[in-house]
């Protein structure tokens, strides 16, 4: 089998097609959000609106609309929960365990009474990218021109939150106000990426291209573009992992954005080296600081 043939099998597909322009739509929405989730130390926070999402999704299993719509919904009301709490002096992780554990719990207990446990909670936890439909596709590109949109909008005062809070109050930014627009978009992106990996996966697509990028990038916008491009390769490749190997979809994903990051992490270093090697010696050492 020649490349040209074996980058074109999974193209004659309809199923496949659609799949890969999902894993795009999200990746891009992932892997510019990761970076400031990176940055501002909020993966914990991410895993737990990647399972507040369960309730809706059950939801829109019992009563056949859209998992990304009643998902979005359950995902975007708890991050504003996980805000509010914080907002009130709970502390940061015990505020997100208690909307995270609570809303988790509620959607388990909801599949329970339901006649399909196993299918259902299987596909929620792993994903099913290649069932996605025209519609999906339509909500995953309004969500991703939504993400992108805002982030477009408002990239210096979440570039800023990010990296000094304190300072962008000083400056009159209400980052109360900011991070409930992040916390919901990162809500929007978590339920975007539902239908391709699973909420049991998904952080991994937002959280593995990012930290890879900031291996190898120094400016945040930089770092959201590789990010962006790297989640993208991550997809493609497992989906035509999955489809010649015949693994699952979802992870294999996963598996592809981990082997991107191992490769950053042992292109890092040597990058700096050739770096220092051509300025000469340096008076530093280790990886450089993010920038603005």
């Amino acid at each position: 089998m020649n490349l040209l043939a074996f980058l074109a099998g999974p193209l004659e597909f309809e199923l496949t097609r659609r799949a890969l322009l999902e894993a795009t739509l999200v990746s891009v929405a992932c892997g510019v959000l990761g970076v400031l989730v990176v940055l501002r130390g909020l993966s914990f926070v991410s895993d737990a609106l990647s399972h507040c999402v369960v309730p809706g999704v059950v939801v829109a299993v019992l009563t056949h609309a859209s998992r990304e719509l009643w998902g979005g919904v359950v995902a975007v009301l708890s991050a504003w929960a996980m805000a509010l709490l914080i907002r009130r002096q709970l502390a940061t992780d015990a505020a997100i365990a208690v909307v995270y554990t609570g809303m988790f719990a509620l959607g388990l207990a909801m599949i329970s009474v339901t006649r399909t446990y196993f299918n259902d909670l299987t596909e929620i936890l792993f994903g099913a990218i290649l069932a996605v439909s025209p519609t999906d596709l339509v909500i995953s590109s309004s969500v991703a021109l939504v993400v992108l949109g805002a982030l477009v909008r408002l990239y210096w005062p979440l570039v800023l939150v990010s990296f000094d809070p304190i300072g962008a109050r000083a400056q009159g930014i209400s980052v109360e106000r900011l991070d409930f627009v992040f916390y919901g978009l990162l809500a929007l992106a978590i339920v975007s990426g539902m239908l391709a990996v699973g909420t049991a996966l998904v952080t991994g697509l937002l959280l593995v291209p990012a930290t890879a990028a900031r291996l190898l990038a120094r400016r945040v916008a930089s770092q959201m573009v590789l990010s962006a491009a790297m989640g993208c390769l991550a997809s493609w490749l497992g989906l035509y992992a999955s489809y010649y190997v015949g693994i699952a979809a979802g992870g294999a994903i996963i598996l592809a954005a981990t082997l991107l990051f191992l490769l950053a992490l042992v292109a890092a270093p040597l990058g700096r080296i050739v770096s220092r090697t051509q300025r000469g010696p340096s008076v530093t050492a280790g990886p450089a600081p993010a920038r603005l």
